[in-house]
């Protein structure tokens, strides 16, 4: 470095310390007065790039290492480094530093506090499920009711109050599980649905059911639930499991029945999207069909993720539809049963009908021989002679009219007195069938409200 014409030894900003001077004045003729503006070191612009906060990290040029300890720096120097700005400037800068420490930690505070748990809890990433407090929410007392009856395991479980499942009545539900929807279970319209966000990292799926309020149907709320819980696992499944499941689901669904009423409902749920086709299989045939030892073992083996025990969820829907059977059984064979009773009671009335006429005709006749018997001269009624044979096929062979008339007036008086004993039997029968008739229609106008109830739009 080339030095100045007085050969001392400057500061990096090329100003000469105080020092400096004083220790060449024990050697050398006094150096010419510095400028007036040298009372002191005081820069008037910032640091250069070498500083660090506010003590330079560069160290001082050789030449001043031999004079260093034998005279003091000045108050802004400790020993070749720069102490820091002026007193003012320093208290500026620490309050923006400290400003800008605040700020900092306000804005860590709020992403930590608000930002980042509602990212973490929304997170499509089930491994933050047991980890993240809020991610799984508490589920209400019927929630965790229905995830016991629906054999969930504890992956199902948290998918399942993910889901936050809104049980709803059949005006609230009304409108809720339109078409566009994903999923919607049954033919015809919808008991339940799965709600889900498209794309993202947010799951957002949100599960609706419809809820009859009849306990009887507490089977068809626990099918409903757990199809639309399965259609929230289908999305859990990476592409390849979906693309075996498919395959092994199309196979098992080959197998059944064609006229079992599982296809009617696929066709019902697929409607004009086959995209949807694969998840209304794995949620169909995961709630209604078993088989003993299970179906594939593959399948199987994802639906265990979610149901811990398929066989009785299954089982479930047998019993619904079993219960349902029974019911309508009942009813039709009750109705069948009145129908006869109908048949015979109206068969009977009508032949005491024929045979009050009949005995009516016998009477008639006797009462005309009577008649004309006694308007007949003794002498022509005692030779009078008669023979008849009666209703019932009894031959009343010849006889004088008058024993006969006799013969034939007992004989009327028995039917008369059978046919009123049967006639007090068949009111007695017609009040008993009435009361049957009202009986049965009771129990066909319940079947029929509670196959209503099972339709949100007609209960």
């Amino acid at each position: 470095m080339s030095m100045p014409p007085d050969d001392l030894p400057r500061s990096p900003t090329g100003r000469l310390p105080r020092w400096v001077p004083e220790e060449a004045a024990d050697s050398q003729e006094p150096p010419p007065p510095p400028p007036a503006e040298w009372g002191g070191y005081a820069p008037a612009s910032p640091p250069p790039a070498e500083w660090s906060g506010s003590a330079y990290a560069s160290p001082p040029p050789a030449d001043w290492s031999s004079s260093a300890s034998e005279a003091p720096p000045p108050a802004e120097w400790s020993g070749s480094a720069y102490a820091g700005p002026p007193p003012g400037r320093s208290r500026r800068s620490l309050v923006t530093r400290l400003a800008v420490v605040v700020a900092v930690a306000v804005l860590g505070l709020w992403l930590a506090t608000t930002v980042l748990p509602a990212f973490l809890r929304d997170a499509d990433a089930p491994f933050l499920d047991g980890v993240v407090a809020g991610r799984v929410p508490e589920p209400a007392p019927e929630v965790a009711a229905l995830a016991d009856e629906m054999y969930l395991t504890q992956e199902g479980r948290d998918l399942l109050y993910m889901a936050e499942p809104e049980l709803l009545g059949a005006e609230e539900f009304a409108g809720r599980c339109d078409r566009g929807d994903s999923g919607a279970s049954g033919g015809g319209s919808a008991v339940g649905c799965y709600h889900s966000t498209a794309g993202g990292i947010e799951t957002g799926g949100r599960i609706v059911i419809y809820t009859p309020t009849d306990p009887r149907l507490r089977g068809f709320v626990i099918e409903t639930a757990a199809h639309e819980l399965l259609h929230a696992a289908w999305n859990e499944l990476t592409s390849d499991e979906r693309d075996a499941a498919a395959t092994s689901l199309a196979t098992v669904l080959a197998g059944i029945d064609p006229a079992d009423d599982i296809h009617t409902q696929i066709a019902g749920s697929v409607g004009t999207e086959p995209a949807n086709r694969p998840t209304e299989l794995f949620s169909y045939i995961g709630t209604q069909v078993w088989q003993e030892g299970g179906l594939d073992p593959a399948l199987e083996a994802l639906y265990a993720r979610f149901i811990a025990d398929r066989a009785a969820l299954v089982g479930v829907h047998t019993a619904f539809e079993g219960q349902i059977d029974t019911m309508t059984a009942e009813v039709t064979s009750a109705q069948q049963a009145l129908a006869q009773r109908q048949y015979d009671q109206s068969l009977a009335a009508a032949q005491l009908e024929a045979d009050i006429a009949s005995l009516a005709q016998y009477r008639a006749t006797i009462e005309q021989e009577e008649a004309r018997l006694a308007a007949l001269p003794a002498s022509e009624r005692a030779r009078s002679l008669l023979s008849w044979t009666w209703r019932d096929g009894t031959a009343l062979p010849e006889a004088p009219a008058a024993d006969l008339i006799a013969d034939a007036r007992a004989l009327l008086a028995r039917d008369e007195a059978e046919i009123a004993t049967r006639g007090a039997a068949i009111q007695a029968t017609a009040a008993e069938v009435a009361a049957e008739q009202t009986r049965v229609e009771t129990m066909k106008t319940e079947l029929d409200a509670l196959f209503a109830q099972l339709n949100p739009t007609g209960s």
